[in-house]
């Protein structure tokens, strides 16, 4: 069964801004003084050099470079937040965890329970938030700052766009009701679950489940900005390096518009043959949208 999204949240979402309530990813405190140091040799980007207030998106990979999940990370004064995929967060410190050597000063914290993520997406994302009492200064992607909405303290942060802009407003779970109905009340139109996978989908953003899993790599998903080729050993290196010297991915991740309906883990089929399988499936006013995995030389 396909995702729908009715067309008030469509044209919203295009036009001016949604609002849609995350927070349903994972939360993890990281500090020590190696914090940085185990990150930076654990996933693809150049994290080690982040200051207070920056942010970097990196992937977590196997031995052959296989996806576990994409994190974002947020650099503090003592410790480093970040961010999971959805209800992730026990995997991942679990997972991080197995890596910590004797000399490692490094200790993980899950505050994905006492964590609300509230994001807006669209064109007048910024403006909005500026409206409702946040700081009108351009934020780098994935940098953040902490703001102070009437008597809550939140935290803005920079994120993948949807329609143009995206952002993260982050706070504790007890604010997190008047903080949503204050976002509300600036003009901010709500789009649920259905309407956000709808419109991630035709954006392109891959989602852990679907399009970040075990079956693929960063390359292939899309993820090159998430991933450094002038930084030292990591975990999966050699397999990411190899197929970006020689050009050769298997297979990318692509949009599409089935014209027919499907299903995830359908096969995409060109002149009678199998050329790749979709991974997500929502419909809109236009008709389907899907993001599916097909074969390069296709």
């Amino acid at each position: 069964m396909t995702s729908q999204i009715s067309d008030t949240v469509y044209q919203a979402a295009h036009q001016d801004a949604v609002l849609v309530d995350r927070s349903n990813l994972g939360m993890l405190k990281f500090t020590g003084q190696t914090r940085l140091d185990l990150l930076h040799r654990m996933s693809t980007n150049q994290v080690n050099g982040l200051q207070s207030g920056e942010g970097a998106a990196t992937v977590l990979t196997t031995d052959i470079a296989r996806i576990i999940d994409r994190l974002i990370l947020y650099a503090a004064t003592d410790a480093v937040y970040c961010l999971t995929s959805e209800n992730n967060a026990n995997n991942i410190a679990r997972y991080l965890m197995r890596f910590v050597f004797f000399n490692d000063d490094f200790h993980i914290e899950d505050l994905s329970a006492d964590t609300a993520v509230c994001a807006i997406y669209g064109p007048q994302a910024k403006t909005r938030l500026t409206a409702a009492g946040f700081p009108d200064k351009e934020l780098p992607l994935h940098h953040w700052r902490e703001c102070q909405i009437n008597s809550a303290t939140a935290y803005l942060h920079r994120t993948d766009p949807i329609n143009g802009d995206g952002y993260f407003v982050m706070c504790q779970l007890a604010d997190k009701e008047a903080l949503w109905q204050h976002l509300v009340g600036s003009g901010l139109l709500v789009a649920d679950e259905t309407a956000f996978d709808f419109l991630r989908i035709e954006a392109g953003l891959p989602r852990y489940g679907r399009e970040l899993t075990l079956d693929y790599i960063p390359l292939e998903a899309d993820l090159w900005a998430d991933v450094s080729f002038h930084k030292g050993c990591y975990t999966g290196q050699e397999i990411i390096a190899r197929m970006e010297s020689r050009g050769k991915l298997a297979k990318r991740l692509t949009r599409l518009q089935p014209e027919t309906p499907v299903q995830p883990g359908d096969d995409i089929m060109q002149d009678g043959k199998k050329v790749g399988a979709y991974t997500s499936i929502a419909e809109g006013p236009n008709g389907l949208v899907a993001l599916g995995y097909v074969k390069t030389n296709v």
